[in-house]
């Protein structure tokens, strides 16, 4: 269901922003110090400028989303043993940061070299499968990094084609690897909030191994989201997560009255 309105409190807009994730981590018996960073949303001139200098226009839900507030932070701490440890992290980058990326071969124009063979490593193919037809047609922005280190991948605002530019989709770059992980921002930002920050989950979702100890973090306070953990039926967490939350990210959310923007939210 969706509804509409011109002035939301600023209490009630990240309750709808963030469908009920807050209330489910303050209730896991392990999770602390659940915050999220309260910002204000872009100017449309700024969104404007931003696609001006980029020859690219966003599509209506990340603009709406921009126009709400300028980027997305919410953080929580996990506590083991009467110690508590910052491991949750849901992010999305402000407009500023959402910067065009080129890497050597996209800016060379280079065929992707396959090996001694013959044949196109894993990595390759996926290359093949990322920059379809012309990868000078291809724009790439950054909207995010895996956390706890942008060594573990980087999330790209994917621009595949000129076919493309209305519906850019959601991928991760990790280890020199493209995987696909939504095909549209709303879409992304649903499984961000679904996977409830915990670290690297951009790489849960895509399926990719995580380190041991980034498992015992989604044992303790999401263990539906690993996809070959046998669901406890005993334990606190049994309950609290049984089948998981499930959650529908309405994009209308980010709309106003009208049509207009929605740039300022009542105390």
């Amino acid at each position: 269901m969706s509804f509409f309105v011109d002035v939301v409190t600023e209490d009630s807009f990240y309750e709808n922003l963030t469908l009920g994730v807050v209330k489910i981590l303050e209730n896991s018996p392990c999770v602390r110090n659940v915050r999220i960073e309260r910002r204000n949303g872009c100017e449309l001139g700024a969104i404007n400028s931003w696609e001006q200098r980029h020859c690219c226009a966003l599509p209506e839900d990340v603009r709406n989303f921009y126009a709400s507030i300028d980027g997305f932070l919410l953080q929580w701490n996990l506590e083991i043993a009467g110690e508590e440890f910052s491991i949750g992290r849901m992010e999305i980058g402000s407009l500023s940061s959402l910067k065009r990326y080129v890497g050597k071969d996209r800016q060379t124009g280079s065929v992707s070299a396959q090996d001694s063979s013959g044949t196109q490593t894993g990595s390759e193919l996926q290359e093949d499968v990322m920059f379809s037809g012309d990868s000078r047609d291809c724009k790439l922005f950054e909207i995010g990094q895996c956390f706890p280190g942008p060594e573990n991948g980087k999330i790209y605002l994917t621009y595949r084609s000129k076919q493309e530019q209305d519906s850019p989709s959601i991928w991760l770059h990790h280890d020199g690897s493209w995987y696909h992980l939504a095909d549209n921002f709303t879409a992304y930002f649903r499984m961000m909030l679904a996977h409830l920050g915990l670290p690297l989950w951009q790489c849960c979702a895509a399926g990719l191994p995580l380190f041991t100890w980034v498992q015992q973090a989604y044992f303790l306070v999401g263990p539906h989201l690993l996809p070959s953990t046998v669901e406890p039926t005993e334990t606190v967490s049994a309950s609290l997560w049984n089948n998981g939350p499930i959650n529908v990210l309405d994009p209308a959310i980010f709309k106003a009255k009208d049509g207009k923007q929605r740039n300022t939210r009542k105390k």
